[in-house]
């Protein structure tokens, strides 16, 4: 199969093609600033239109999407491709879908990325789990949800070279929850970012003043700073920004606008004197709420939430989960203020806590409780 120069693409060579939008904002930053991108390499959208004629796919929305294949002359291409530009080096594979990361909505974490691939059959399978991922079921509620038709989306694939980062986090340059731009908000950890994005661990937490005086903060805090308000101005609009240091320099994995909703906080009329603290923690959408407390140990429990549950997510969050958003009254998981969960919480103006601390959840699993995301409090009725 002769090779299509409009499908497989340099991020930092070619003209105006078809990219999605993850991987054109990385081509803006890398064209339009000094801070390093990882190498890219962009399957355009097109390469996906071609795939989905080849598979003969009519209605993408009811397609069994296990069953979409890319021709094996096209795999051959694909992978001789990737080890031109990476010379078997350990490979992130990640979505650049049309419909993402724009000022209205996000789909955070709605669509695929695989860390440290390595292996013919391993990069094969995360790019053909990276076009399924436009259309799963969380995909489409999210989708219906904001009014997008996915049936006109199309997704392009980003596959970078790994970078071994020795700190990782998330730059939002304005307050999420106040919507103030007077500050920047930093989340990260140790290693890998993914933990904080996933809300899988309680990172550490910052904000910093805009108009940063002197001497408060390490050259480190400081450079963030600088990174976050040179994209920001780049595009234009606040931004989410994800970042790696290397522990020389600092790479840029993603930019995209801070999803601002505008919606007013939820807020329940009631008698404080009834109410007995229980636990506390951040608040990632403001707001209140009273309902039944569901504990989610695993995704083998969203089946149990009902309309009007408070969930309190115990074991690691899975974004399958957002197939059930609209029935939650109100949300307590684990994480930061930045993940991708508490900015789903946000889009969809759920009063959510992240982080909690000093709370038992399974001791009043099925109890009425009352969330304050105000104060950042969980009551229980007396």
């Amino acid at each position: 199969m002769k090779e299509n120069k409009n499908w497989l693409v340099l991020l930092n060579k070619g003209g105006d093609v078809k990219i999605g939008t993850k991987a054109k904002n990385l081509k803006i930053i890398a064209k339009k600033t000094s801070y390093s991108v990882p190498q890219t390499l962009v399957l355009t959208t097109d390469l996906f239109k071609y795939l989905i004629k080849y598979n003969k796919v009519r209605t993408p929305l009811l397609f069994k999407w296990s069953n979409f294949k890319i021709p094996v002359e096209l795999e051959k291409e694909i992978l001789e491709k990737i080890q031109e530009v990476f010379n078997n080096r350990s490979l992130v594979v990640r979505s650049s879908a049309t419909c993402e990361d724009s000022s209205f909505l996000s789909f955070a974490g709605q669509y695929a990325t695989f860390l440290k691939i390595k292996g013919k059959k391993k990069i094969l399978k995360a790019i053909r789990l990276c076009y399924s991922s436009l259309f799963t079921e969380n995909a489409k509620v999210y989708a219906e949800f904001r009014n997008v038709k996915l049936e006109n989306e199309s997704m392009a694939i980003a596959i970078q070279e790994t970078i071994p980062t020795k700190i990782s986090g998330v730059i939002f340059t304005a307050n999420p929850i106040t919507e103030t731009q007077d500050k920047m908000i930093i989340e990260y950890t140790k290693g890998f970012g993914d933990k904080v994005v996933s809300g899988h661990i309680l990172p550490e937490y910052l904000e910093v003043p805009k108009n940063l005086p002197g001497k408060k903060f390490s050259p480190f805090i400081k450079n963030l700073l600088k990174i976050g308000i040179t994209l920001e101005k780049i595009f234009d609009f606040p931004q989410n920004i994800e970042w790696g240091f290397s522990g020389k320099k600092f790479y840029i994995f993603q930019s995209r606008p801070i999803t601002s909703l505008q919606n007013k906080p939820r807020i329940v009329k009631i008698d404080t004197d009834k109410l007995i603290s229980i636990g506390k923690g951040r608040c990632a959408c403001l707001g209140q709420c009273y309902g039944k407390l569901k504990v989610i140990k695993s995704s083998s429990d969203y089946s149990a939430i009902n309309k009007g549950d408070i969930i309190f997510n115990k074991g690691k969050i899975d974004m399958r989960i957002v197939t059930k958003i609209s029935d939650m009254a109100g949300i307590i998981t684990s994480g930061g203020i930045l993940s991708h969960f508490a900015v789903i919480a946000r889009e969809f103006n759920k009063p959510c806590l992240v982080g909690p601390l000093e709370f038992d959840g399974l001791k009043y699993q099925g109890k009425n409780v009352f969330l304050d995301a105000f104060q950042g409090k969980i009551f229980i009725f007396k």
